[in-house]
């Protein structure tokens, strides 16, 4: 299979690529990479995942967007990259500590609870304290970010474009997005093209990030199942050059730094008496490439999705100027006609304003319907898991509710009660709950909040039982005093050692960290002081359910007795 990807300047003559991977380079917004690499993946027929990484990102608004994938994991090369990542550098002597604290592991949450258990040791000599306190303060700044994003452990991609907005999220965190999405394309999916953007940050030159031993391993092995990587890059100086050797197609943009643009040159396959002058690079047109193979280099104008064959061939033989061709709003959108009567003119422009609105409000309906689908996938899964006492009732029928949606998603006025009241339909009148010796028949909504007010109490209970006897003493402390207490109290009254040593300080601190960080203290590094926060979690956690307050204070009491 070849794809077309656009016309040779001059001659006009069609140019095709073979499926493989690719790198796009160029000036962002001056040379047309985005357009480039949508038009590939329009023609290519393939699946595709891009992603979202930058404020105002004008790329990839129309495709079916999926929410973050995230696969969480604690091998010592993993949170060694992960580190990098955050920290911006190349870590080097820490490494024998980091394979130390990840021995044994299965999260994140581990390994920092590992680290914390070295530092408790008042016997750790001062090197040892200094490495694993700065992996401590590492950890700080990660773990409180995983703890807020809700992610999908499951990745279901539709036909062409699946976009992944990860705007919100910090870098190291956008990292190990990406990297999840390569390592399970790459395991149990073909004919799938991954764009990895901003290149130079998630495959960096001089340092380590999640994404790069992973990006290696399926530029190496993903064309066998016709899984390609795209990499999408303003530069190539700042890129990891291990990627890039087993890329086979260059698509090489406007580049505006002299020594960019002698990297650039480097790439081209041909000798350097054939190769072009340094302000040609310098000089490229929005659309224009230099496209090299191993079968040939040609300079070509990339003809956009939405452009027709005769418009593009024009502009690529120098007939049209590439500044007269805009992009309509959407694919589907074809540009305004040039007409003379005024006031057609107006109706025209008014219903082009409406249509670009629509287009909007359809995404952004899109994306509604999104969270509606997995919402109800999850209250389906929650109802289905209940032990029911009578064999006869009936569970619920997830593909019916399914087709209920999408028959009215033509309907665009269809309410938010519309859709609520088509699936409670689907659902059975009475769900049998079993509870002790006890069952009580309840109406389906009652008992899909109750089942998620049980999921967060069992929750919270697990967190509580899964602490050392250490940080439940320090819970206790401090819910029995309902004030702040300081580091050098906590040391003294609540276990009865010296609070002004050095390493029983240290000890106190990390626990109060570990417990700030799990939301189950607050904790004021300012003034060394740890104050009750149980209470509040608890509230949080079940106020989203419309827990009562009579609950909420049962809850708390029953957390209170399990650390007694």
């Amino acid at each position: 299979m070849q794809i077309h990807i656009g016309y040779e300047i001059k001659s006009g003559e069609s140019v095709s690529i073979s499926p493989s991977h690719l790198i796009v380079t160029g000036v962002t917004q001056l040379s047309g990479k985005t357009t480039t690499l949508e038009a590939l993946i329009h023609r290519s027929k393939l699946k595709a995942i891009v992603f979202k990484t930058k404020p105002g990102e004008q790329g990839f608004n129309e495709g079916f967007p999926l929410p973050p994938y995230f696969k969480e994991k604690s091998d010592w090369q993993y949170v060694s990259s992960l580190l990098e990542a955050t920290l911006k550098e190349k870590l080097r002597f820490e490494r024998s500590w980091i394979m130390t604290a990840c021995k044994g592991t299965s999260s994140l949450l581990e390994v920092k609870r590992n680290i914390e258990q070295q530092l408790s040791n008042p016997k750790l000599r001062d090197l040892h304290r200094s490495v694993y306190t700065t992996l401590d303060e590492y950890f700080n700044l990660i773990l409180p970010q995983l703890s807020v994003i809700s992610f999908s452990h499951s990745l279901d991609l539709q036909p062409g474009i699946n976009i992944m907005d990860l705007i919100q999220m910090k870098n190291e965190i956008q990292s190990l997005v990406i990297r999840s999405v390569l390592e399970i394309v790459l395991r149990e999916m073909h004919d799938t093209i991954v764009v990895i953007p901003e290149a130079w940050k998630f495959l960096p030159q001089e340092r380590g990030n999640p994404c790069k031993q992973t990006a290696e391993e399926f530029i190496r092995q993903g064309a066998t199942n016709r899984n390609y990587l795209w990499i999408d890059s303003q530069d190539i100086a700042g890129v990891d050059k291990t990627p890039l050797k087993s890329v086979s197609t260059w698509i090489l943009g406007l580049q505006s730094e002299l020594n960019e643009v002698r990297h650039t040159l480097g790439q081209m396959p041909i000798s350097k008496r054939l190769r072009p002058k340094e302000d040609e690079i310098m000089t490229l047109g929005l659309g224009h490439f230099f496209v090299c193979t191993p079968s040939f280099s040609k300079k070509i104008y990339v003809q956009p999705a939405w452009l027709n064959e005769k418009m593009a061939r024009t502009v690529a033989m120098g007939k049209e100027d590439v500044k007269n061709i805009n992009k309509p709003l959407s694919a589907i959108l074809p540009p305004l006609p040039k007409i003379s009567n005024p006031e057609l003119d107006r109706k025209l422009h008014t219903l082009h304003e409406l249509e670009k609105e629509m287009f909007g409000v359809r995404k952004d309906f899109s994306s509604k319907m999104e969270e509606i689908m997995i919402y109800i996938k999850k209250l389906a899964d929650t109802v289905n898991s209940f032990s029911l006492s009578q064999p006869k009732v009936q569970k619920i029928d997830l593909d019916a509710i399914v087709l209920t949606i999408t028959q009215r998603l033509p309907n665009f006025d269809i309410l938010k009660q519309e859709i609520i009241d088509a699936v409670l339909s689907k659902i059975p009148k009475q769900v049998m709950m079993i509870g002790g010796s006890q069952s009580s028949t309840i109406e389906p909504v009652q008992a899909l909040q109750k089942a998620f007010l049980q999921e967060a109490k069992e929750r919270i209970l697990k967190q509580i039982g899964s602490l050392s006897e250490e940080e439940k003493k320090v819970i206790k402390f401090v819910e029995a005093t309902q004030k702040g207490v300081t580091q050098k109290d906590l040391c003294e009254k609540c276990f009865g050692i010296k609070g002004n040593s050095g390493g029983n300080q240290d000890k106190i601190r990390n626990i109060s960290k570990l417990l700030h960080t799990a939301g189950l203290v607050r904790r004021d590094d300012r003034v060394a002081t740890t104050y009750p926060a149980l209470r509040d979690k608890i509230k949080a956690e079940l106020g989203f359910h419309d827990a009562t307050d009579q609950e909420i204070d049962q809850v708390y009491n029953h957390v209170v007795m399990e650390l007694l």
